[in-house]
């Protein structure tokens, strides 16, 4: 499965005040924020997953079954 979607943190290292635009930006958006180890949890059933950060916060995220 491929998801691509906004992984906080991920990707090269953000001023501070893009960071929390991009947060606020997910919050009015699609209501959530997750970072790697929210993402972790959600894939606990798979095999193993791989976050590629393409584009600011957005990233591909690979998941194996």
């Amino acid at each position: 499965m491929v998801i691509t979607e906004m992984v906080l943190g991920s990707g090269p290292r953000r001023d501070k005040n893009v960071a929390e635009t991009e947060e606020m930006h997910s919050t009015c958006i699609s209501g959530v924020g997750r970072e790697e180890h929210e993402w972790k949890k959600i894939f606990a059933g798979f095999s193993d997953y791989k976050i590629t950060p393409v584009m600011g916060p957005i990233s591909v995220i690979e998941v194996y079954p």
